[in-house]
């Protein structure tokens, strides 16, 4: 298993049918952080689209030591991302994170996924990824794709001996 950033971060080729530009790079703390599972390593690449800085992709890696870790990482973190919750129905009181399973499992994302919006997050082997919306502007499809390329990159990285 080759997985590293190098193997599924997205370069201007894989995302040129949206004519993105790589607008900037950042090393990011864990998701879970100060909690554990702590990740070993974590990376924010900022992508505008369709030439026009209203439309924004950040694409969030997060590398952890195991599978186990991983899911735990990202299940954890869904009430971290965002301030955003919904209701729990009636008959609960409280709140629940915006981030929720999918309506359908037509993603194509693998087992462990959760979307708010536009936004998706979901953990692969050793990796969590969130392909976040920013302002709103980027439809649904587009986020689903870009996060469909990286599940693909993830896969195939893993793959190879």
């Amino acid at each position: 298993m080759n997985l590293t950033l190098a193997s599924i971060q997205l370069t201007g080729a894989d995302l040129s049918e949206f004519a993105a530009r790589h607008a900037s790079a950042q090393e990011l703390y864990s998701p879970t952080a100060p909690k554990p599972p702590i990740a070993e390593f974590g990376c924010r690449d900022r992508w505008w689209l369709n030439h026009t800085a209203a439309q924004q992709v950040a694409l969030h890696y997060w590398f952890f030591d195991s599978p186990a870790a991983a899911r735990t990482a990202a299940a954890e973190s869904r009430a971290r991302l965002t301030a955003r919750s919904i209701p729990l129905s009636e008959s609960r009181s409280g709140d629940s994170s915006y981030y929720q399973p999918p309506p359908n499992a037509e993603h194509g994302l693998g087992d462990i996924v959760w979307q708010a919006g536009a936004n998706f997050l979901f953990a692969r082997y050793t990796v969590v990824v969130l392909v976040a919306q920013v302002g709103r502007e980027v439809p649904v499809e587009t986020t689903l794709c870009i996060a469909r390329k990286i599940f693909e990159k993830i896969e195939q990285a893993v793959s190879c001996p």
